[in-house]
């Protein structure tokens, strides 16, 4: 638990611990790649696919806990992050298929579960046992926590609490700029505590701020957790526009992990996904499921971030992809098809994205291109703030 508390810690603000742990799970959404958004989604997507093609598509895409979360803030706490970590993991979506003259031409329903999610930071295990191996987050957890029991025991007045939020939440104030009541009270706490760590800080130099030193160590973190694995299964189906049965079935799977060292301001994703297609055969009057499609493609994805808030703005993927048609071939139609693809993402405003999709097929030299948008929100925004 001391690790928890210290991961709410380390988000520098003093609101209760609802707006905390909501903020710090809007903070990990903010800094998911668009890329990522697309494959599994914290909160709620809508999105128009396809815009200039033939087969257009409206799709609506959630999270169940994020439903739950917007009925009842309380929720925002890590032991319910914990709790319905199952729930996190699961996305569903509805989709309106529109022809060219944006009519109605089909119903997709599709659900999603994230098998591995290693980057999600508020359950991460891997990131809180890191913060709890941490000499100095630990130190500094200790000097917190003794503290507070200070303050509890012997109410040495408003002007001493003050001065220990600057010390546990600002990170411009230098250690020797603190009260000398605040600093001979931190001082016999580390030699009672034997904190050695920040003992050795200050005997470096006396300006140190523990909390910049340790948002730092947790910043290199964050960025590992980047490199960490994700890893998605879904199942969706569509139907016909004039009645309720099947026309495509959809198995597919999905993979994203991190690839080589962080660097500021950008990162690479590997992407590898493959799909297995039940779709109608349009060359029967009779309606079923006998066309079967297999795709595999894999990629990397191309993350540029604002070096100052360590958001994604720009996106560039490039990846192949191979069919397997494992049935009967319709006119010009190719048993066996490889393209090379890519997609282009612009972060607009705000969460709106707008991605351009293209594909190239070098056997007869076509190329197709798809434009989307995609507008990923919460509105969580004013409980955040506490209204």
């Amino acid at each position: 638990m001391l690790a928890v508390f210290f991961f709410m810690l380390q988000q520098g603000r003093a609101q209760s611990s609802t707006q905390q742990g909501l903020r710090s799970v809007l903070t990990a959404d903010s800094l998911a790649s668009g890329n990522m958004k697309d494959i599994l989604i914290s909160f709620f997507q809508l999105s128009f696919n396809n815009l200039t093609g033939e087969n257009k598509e409206l799709s609506f895409n959630s999270n169940p806990f994020a439903l739950m979360l917007k009925n009842n803030p309380s929720l925002a706490i890590d032991t319910s992050y914990r709790k319905y970590k199952h729930i996190r993991k699961l996305n569903f979506g509805f989709s309106l298929r529109l022809d060219t003259s944006y009519k109605f031409s089909g119903f997709s329903f599709g659900i999603k579960y994230a098998i591995i999610n290693k980057r999600d930071s508020t359950t991460s295990k891997w990131l809180f046992k890191a913060l709890g191996s941490d000499t100095l987050n630990k130190e500094f957890d200790v000097l917190t926590m003794a503290l507070f029991d200070y303050i509890e025991k012997n109410n040495p007045g408003d002007a001493f609490t003050d001065q220990v939020n600057i010390l546990t939440n600002d990170n411009t104030i230098a250690y020797n700029a603190l009260s000398p009541q605040l600093i001979q009270v931190a001082d016999s706490i580390m030699n009672a505590r034997k904190l050695v760590r920040m003992q050795q800080l200050l005997a470096a130099d006396s300006t140190v701020n523990f909390k910049k030193q340790g948002d730092a160590n947790f910043t290199v973190l964050k960025q590992e957790l980047k490199t960490k694995p994700l890893w998605t299964v879904n199942f969706s189906d569509t139907t016909y526009k004039d009645q309720f049965v099947f026309s495509n079935l959809v198995l597919a799977t999905q993979f994203l992990k991190g690839m080589g060292k962080f660097r500021s301001g950008s990162n690479l994703e590997l992407d590898l996904k493959s799909s297995l297609n039940f779709m109608d055969d349009t060359s029967y009057t009779k309606r079923d499921l006998k066309r079967c499609l297999f795709n595999a493609e894999a990629g990397v994805n191309w993350v540029i971030r604002n070096k100052a808030n360590d958001r994604s703005w720009f996106e560039m993927k490039f990846s192949g992809a191979y069919q397997h048609n494992f049935n009967r071939l319709y006119s010009m139609e190719q048993r066996d098809l490889l393209t090379f693809n890519g997609t282009v993402r612009v972060r607009l405003i705000a969460d709106i994205w707008l991605p351009l999709e293209f594909k190239y097929d070098p056997k007869s030299g076509n190329v197709f291109g798809f434009l989307n948008v995609r507008a990923n929100f919460n509105t969580l925004g004013n409980i955040a703030k506490g209204k």
